[in-house]
């Protein structure tokens, strides 16, 4: 499983997607809007992310909303570096400045 965190956490993209939802919960609408990637880009990360248990999801209507599952000890570890590693790509920024949309 470790094999699979790592590899997850390894991905660019991945780690942007993380960082935004270090500041709580998101629907993928908005992870897309923020990141400026196409949807099935983004939920193909997010499912990695899933299958790595770095994130949790739940559906709401047609769209899923992503939170951080730190509950394993490697998990948080990693969590802890994103903050270190800074958001050079401003997508925070992008995520605070845009409408955040009702998606239910």
């Amino acid at each position: 499983m470790n094999d699979l965190l790592f590899r997850a956490f390894s991905e660019p993209t991945r780690r942007r997607a993380l960082r935004l939802l270090t500041s709580g919960p998101l629907c993928v609408c908005d992870i897309t809007a923020a990141l400026r990637l196409p949807q099935p880009t983004v939920s193909r990360h997010l499912g990695a992310l899933q299958r790595a248990g770095l994130v949790s999801a739940v559906k709401r209507g047609k769209w899923r909303h992503y939170g951080l599952e730190s509950s394993r000890g490697v998990a948080r570890a990693l969590l802890a570096t994103l903050k270190a590693e800074g958001d050079s790509h401003g997508d925070n920024a992008r995520l605070r400045a845009i409408n955040r949309r009702n998606c239910a």
